[in-house]
C-alpha cells in the first residue's frame, strides 16, 4: 500500500496527538469517527502488506470500501463537514484504495480513485509518493495516470511567489522587487487575520503607495529598506518582513550593548563584552545618538521597522531590540549621561567584540526565605523543560517558586505545557482560535465578507504529563514587554488555572500562526493568519496580558541594581 503522509496532518494542528492519545482529553464524535477510519486502514494495510497476494489485496480492497461507504454516511458526511480530520480521511482511505486496486490490476478503477482523491485536495508531495509507490509502475504510460502528476503538483505553482526563486544579487530587476511587493500584500490581502486592528490602513493604497518605492529602489539592499517598512503597517508582531542572510551586516548588526526605555529615558540595562564596560557602564542614559535626541532618532530611525501589536512592544522593541541596530561598517556616536549627570560621548562599533558574555540561560538560584527563582527564558525546544527538570529536586524543598518569563520571546507552546505540569496542573483551558474562511463563490454573488471558522474543530489542550511528583507551595510568574507569543500561552494557562500569581508589567499581546514565505534575492517574511482569544473569549492581541500585580523598574532602582518586580512577588508571596 501507499505510504503517504496523512493530507490532515499537514492541515490541522494536532497538539494533542503528539503529546499521546492516551493523555488526550476526550475526543469530538467526528476525531472518534476518524480514528474509527484510521483502524480500518491499519487492517487494510496489514492484509496488503508486500507479501499478499490476491485474496489479501481483495479483502484489503473491502475494508477500505467499507471505511468509504462509512464516510459517505450523511450522519458522518454532516460531521466532517466541520471536523477537516475526520473529512479528508476521504482522501487518504482513496489514496489507499487506489493502490490496492493497481496491485490487483483494476487500473481503470485505481485511476478513477486517485482521480476521486484528488477531489478532495492537489498534494504537491503525492506526486512524489505516486511515483515511489511500484503499485503504480502499471499507470505511468497512461495520460491519466500523468494528468493526476501534474494536478498534484498544481498547489506549489499556485502558491509559489512570483520571483521567490531568484536566489540573492545585489540588483534585483524592477520586475522581480515588483513580484515581491506583489506577493506579500496579495498574501496579506487573502490571509492576514488583524486587519479590524488598523481600521485606518487602506491596504490597496498601500500597494499604490510602496509601487513607486520599490521601483526605484534599484539595489537589492535599497529595495528591502523599503520592503521591511511594508509589515509594521498591519500592526502585528508575528507579521514582519526580513532582510535576505547576505545583508544581515547592513540591517541587524547591534553591539552588546542592552538597553530599555525606562520612564521615558533610554537606560543601559546591560553591557556584555568587559571591555566595552570601560566606555559604556550600565545605568548610563544615552540622551542622543549620532548627535540626534534618542527619543527622535527612535521614532525616525527605528519605529518605522517594528512590527508590533501593541504600544508595549512597539516601545521595547523601539528602545531595546531594534535601538542600536543598522549596518555593521558604521559605529554609533553615543551621548551618555551618568548618574551624577556629568556627560560623555562615546563612538561604539556594532560588531568586532571578542569577549561577549551573555548572562546564563535558564537560571536557577535559592533565594531568602526558601524561595526558588527559575528564568524561563525560551520555549524553543526542549532545553526549557530539561532545565527546569534538572532543578525540579531543590524547587520540591522551596516553599515557594518564582518563574521569570520577562524574556522569553516564546516557541512552541507544548514546552510551557509540560512546565506547568511540574505544578500540578492535569489540564489547562483551549484557547479559541480562528481562522479566515473567505467564499469566492460568495463574492461571486455579491456577498463580499470576511468569514471565520475554528481554526480546528477540537480544540482541546492535551492532559498535561503526570508526574510522580509535583510541587504545591505558592507560585509567582514575573511577565513584561519581552513575554511574547507561547510565552503569552504560557501566562494565560497559568492564570487560567489559577495556580499563583502574575507579576509585573503587561505582556507583548502577540501570538499566532505565522505563514512563511520566500521573497526575491533571498528574504523572508510571514504573516499572522490565526486569531487568538483567551480561554474566556477575549481579545489579548493588541493589548497584551495584564500582571494580577503591576510592577515596573525605575531608574533609581535600575541603576542600584534592584528589581522591583521580583520584589514585589517575593512579598506577595509571603502574604
Amino acid at each position: 500500500m501507499l505510504r503517504t503522509r496523512d493530507l490532515v496532518l499537514s492541515l490541522c494542528c494536532l497538539a494533542w496527538a503528539a503529546a499521546g492519545a492516551a493523555d488526550a482529553p476526550q475526543p469530538s464524535p467526528g476525531w472518534r469517527d476518524a480514528e474509527k477510519v484510521q483502524q480500518m486502514r491499519k487492517q487494510a494495510g496489514l492484509d496488503a502488506g508486500k507479501a499478499a497476494g490476491p485474496a489479501g489485496l481483495r479483502k484489503a480492497a473491502a475494508t477500505l470500501q467499507e471505511a468509504l461507504d462509512f464516510l459517505e454516511r450523511q450522519d458522518v458526511r454532516e460531521i466532517g463537514n466541520g471536523n477537516p480530520y475526520l473529512h479528508f480521511r476521504g482522501h487518504d482511505v482513496r489514496i489507499d484504495l487506489a493502490s490496492v486496486q493497481a496491485r490487483l490490476g483494476m487500473k481503470d478503477e485505481a485511476l478513477a480513485t486517485l482521480e476521486a482523491a484528488q477531489r478532495f485536495a492537489w498534494l504537491p508531495p503525492q506526486a512524489a509518493q505516486l511515483l515511489q509507490d511500484e503499485a503504480f509502475a502499471g499507470l505511468r504510460a497512461d495520460p491519466r495516470f500523468a494528468r493526476i502528476l501534474a494536478r498534484a503538483q498544481l498547489a506549489d505553482r499556485i502558491w509559489k511567489g512570483p520571483a521567490s526563486d531568484v536566489p540573492y544579487q545585489d540588483r534585483l530587476s524592477v520586475e522581480q522587487r515588483i513580484a515581491g511587493l506583489t506577493q506579500f500584500w496579495s498574501e496579506a490581502r487573502a490571509s492576514f487575520v488583524y486587519f479590524d486592528h488598523v481600521p485606518e490602513l487602506d491596504w490597496n493604497r498601500v500597494y499604490l503607495d510602496f509601487l513607486p518605492k520599490v521601483m526605484a529602489a534599484e539595489t537589492t539592499r535599497d529595495y528591502y529598506r523599503v520592503m521591511m517598512q511594508l509589515a509594521p503597517l498591519l500592526k502585528d508582531g508575528h507579521t514582519n518582513i526580513y532582510a535576505p542572510g547576505q545583508l544581515a551586516d547592513s540591517f541587524y548588526a547591534r553591539p552588546p550593548i542592552v538597553t530599555a526605555l525606562v520612564e521615558n529615558r533610554v537606560l543601559v540595562e546591560r553591557v556584555d563584552s568587559a571591555a566595552l564596560q570601560a566606555r559604556v557602564r550600565p545605568g548610563d542614559e544615552i540622551t542622543a545618538i549620532d548627535g540626534v535626541p534618542v527619543l527622535r532618532y527612535a521614532e525616525e530611525r527605528v519605529t518605522p521597522f517594528v512590527s508590533a501589536s501593541t504600544p508595549q512592544d512597539r516601545s521595547m522593541r523601539s528602545f531595546s531590540y531594534q535601538l542600536l541596530q543598522g549596518d555593521a561598517a558604521a559605529p554609533i556616536r553615543l551621548t551618555l549621561r551618568d548618574a551624577q549627570g556629568t556627560e560623555r560621548q562615546a563612538e561604539v562599533a556594532r560588531t568586532g567584540y571578542t569577549d561577549v558574555k551573555r548572562p546564563e540561560r535558564f537560571a536557577f538560584r535559592m533565594l531568602p526565605g526558601g524561595v526558588a527563582y527559575f528564568a524561563l527564558d525560551h520555549l524553543e525546544n526542549a532545553d526549557a523543560v530539561k532545565a527546569f527538570d534538572k532543578v525540579f529536586p531543590e524547587i520540591l524543598k522551596a516553599k515557594a517558586l518564582v518563574i521569570d518569563v520577562r524574556a522569553n520571546g516564546g516557541g512552541s507552546s507544548n514546552f510551557g505545557w509540560d512546565v506547568l505540569s511540574y505544578l500540578g496542573v492535569a489540564s489547562v483551558p483551549a484557547m479559541p482560535q480562528y481562522k479566515r474562511v473567505d467564499d469566492p463563490y460568495a463574492r461571486a454573488q455579491g456577498a463580499y465578507t470576511v468569514m471565520w471558522a475554528p481554526a480546528r474543530e477540537f480544540g482541546g489542550v492535551p492532559a498535561l504529563r503526570k508526574r510522580p511528583q509535583v510541587f504545591g507551595g505558592k507560585v509567582a510568574v514575573l511577565t513584561g514587554a519581552k513575554t511574547f507569543s507561547a510565552a503569552e500561552d504560557f501566562v494565560l494557562a497559568f492564570k487560567s488555572v489559577k495556580r499563583g500569581v502574575v507579576v509585573g508589567g503587561p505582556t507583548g499581546g502577540s501570538t499566532g500562526q505565522p505563514l512563511f514565505m520566500t521573497l526575491p534575492g533571498g528574504g523572508t517574511a510571514r504573516i499572522c493568519i490565526k486569531r487568538d482569544l483567551t480561554p474566556e473569549g477575549r481579545d489579548f492581541i493588541g493589548e497584551g496580558i495584564a500582571p494580577d500585580l503591576p510592577a515596573s523598574p525605575g531608574v533609581d532602582a535600575l541603576r542600584a541594581g534592584r528589581d522591583p518586580v521580583l520584589e514585589r512577588a517575593l512579598a506577595a508571596l509571603r502574604d
